[in-house]
């Protein structure tokens, strides 16, 4: 069975380690550059251990970077890599030319980037389940992280050749800024007068409904509130009551505007209505 190695035990790397473990795979050794992380790690795993980095790169035949983007390539510049090794990033924002150095010592290279936020603390049972994992590397590799990814419950999707830079923006977009728009909800909530110590219990639901309705049905049919209804009035007295805060009425109207690129069914009439109403 391969011998997986794990360079990196922050939120992914322990995620990955353990629900690797969880479905069979041989996790074999653990590797972080804050020694008493790697060793908490490899504890909750049957038979792996808790190495440096460079022996990590010398026993195990297939080792995930699970590291910050920064520190990816000098990783990959430093350690002594073997011929038909694997060695993959799973950076969303990387390409494989970071992993040269690896591939000039004979290694395979390749990505396996999880569309999924990982929090902080035990990501719960299989967080892979369900999820799509970008997969990038040659004919070599390939067949090894797509049985991987479908290994964990996850659909790989082919990221070659694709910007990376854009795909991963995308990924920030539904994952990061949906934080930030809780953050600008809870800003508005405590504008109307309400205490923030319920804003998040109140207006959580309303974001994870969201995204339940948006990943279950066309974005038009996911959609609700006064811009799907056509009520630009209710438009305008929001943005009349944010002008006390200009940026969450920037804000807003700039998302309005994104929400005008869906087809809703309106009129024209009405849809230059609530284009106007956002504009104001």
């Amino acid at each position: 069975m391969t011998a997986i190695g794990i360079i990196g035990a922050g939120r992914v790397g322990t995620a990955l380690a353990l629900s690797l473990a969880e479905k069979g795979q041989r996790v074999a050794a653990i590797a972080s550059r804050r020694d008493n992380t790697a060793r908490a790690l490899a504890r909750r795993i049957a038979g792996a251990e808790s190495l440096t980095l460079a022996e990590v790169a010398q026993r195990c035949d297939l080792v995930f970077l699970t590291l910050p983007d920064a520190a990816v390539a000098p990783v990959a510049s430093d350690l002594p890599w073997r011929a038909s090794q694997s060695v993959v990033h799973t950076s969303g924002a990387l390409d494989l030319s970071v992993l040269k150095p690896a591939a000039a010592k004979g290694a395979l290279i390749g990505s396996f980037h999880p569309l999924r936020a990982f929090a902080a603390g035990d990501s719960g049972p299989n967080p892979f389940a369900g999820i799509t994992i970008g997969v990038a590397g040659g004919p070599a590799i390939s067949p090894q992280l797509d049985a991987l990814a479908g290994a964990l419950g996850a659909r790989a999707l082919r990221v070659d050749g694709v910007d990376r830079t854009l795909y991963h923006a995308a990924a920030v977009f539904a994952s990061n800024y949906a934080v930030a728009l809780l953050l600008a909800a809870r800003r508005t909530w405590t504008l109307a007068g309400l205490p923030e110590a319920e804003a998040r219990a109140a207006l959580a639901p309303l974001l994870s409904g969201a995204a339940a309705n948006a990943a279950a049905m066309p974005l038009e049919r996911a959609l609700s509130g006064p811009i799907v209804r056509g009520d630009s009035e209710t438009i305008t007295h929001h943005l009349e009551k944010l002008g006390r805060a200009p940026e969450l009425a920037d804000l807003y109207r700039a998302l309005g505007a994104q929400l005008l690129a869906l087809d809703l069914g309106h009129s024209p009439e009405v849809h230059d209505q609530i284009r106007k109403a956002l504009l104001r």
